[in-house]
């Protein structure tokens, strides 16, 4: 009897709410070459986050700006606590010095992102808040997906990290079955994982 492969552990999803487009824009590119999570819709105001967060398709995630045209963001965590109250959200915000949790929403606020800093601090949120298994890259792999953004072929990768091509090949292919992508897609994502790094970093 054959054994079934491991099951490739499901995404989470979720949902930036922010006001600033440009800003918007960056955290969209940001999370969806996050391995682990899928960006499964964007708003920029407090009504159309609520509706979002209301139904049955409400996220596993919120990525939530305080401050938002047309009210305070906190409205848009307490719906979601209201239908999906094993959810997470990461508060942004541009005084998270001074920022107090409602004690109803603690449950829920999984880290407070100062929006100055904000791609630097919500990776690392993100890194902690997120299952292990969500991110089923093993470290070699990891290491090897940095080197496919670089644009580098599987020779180059090869004799860049000591390993045969064959081996690279291999590593190449599980890379592409657990982040659901393959060929110039799995190039893609690499090469914005590795820019979004260097603009952190």
């Amino acid at each position: 009897m054959t054994a079934s492969p491991p099951a490739i552990p499901e995404a989470l999803r979720c949902l930036i709410v922010e006001d600033q487009v440009m800003f918007l824009q960056l955290l969209c590119s940001m999370l969806e070459a996050m391995p682990g999570l899928t960006v499964v819709g964007t708003a920029t105001r407090q009504a159309d986050a609520i509706a979002l967060c209301s139904g049955d398709d409400a996220p596993d995630l919120l990525i939530l700006d305080l401050a938002l045209p047309d009210g305070d963001g906190l409205a848009v965590a307490q719906a979601l606590a209201a239908v999906r109250p094993h959810a997470k959200v990461v508060v942004l915000s541009g005084q998270a010095s001074s920022f107090v949790c409602p004690g109803a929403l603690q449950p829920l606020i999984v880290g407070v992102v100062d929006k100055t800093s904000a791609f630097a601090q919500l990776t690392q949120v993100l890194e902690r808040c997120l299952p292990h298994s969500a991110d089923p890259l093993t470290p070699r792999q990891q290491e090897i997906y940095g080197l496919i953004g670089q644009g580098l072929t599987n020779k180059e990768i090869a004799r860049a990290s000591g390993l045969s091509v064959t081996t690279v090949e291999t590593h190449r292919k599980a890379i592409a079955q657990k982040l659901g992508v393959s060929g110039s897609e799995l190039v893609r994502q690499a090469s914005l994982r590795g820019r979004l790094n260097t603009v952190e970093g």
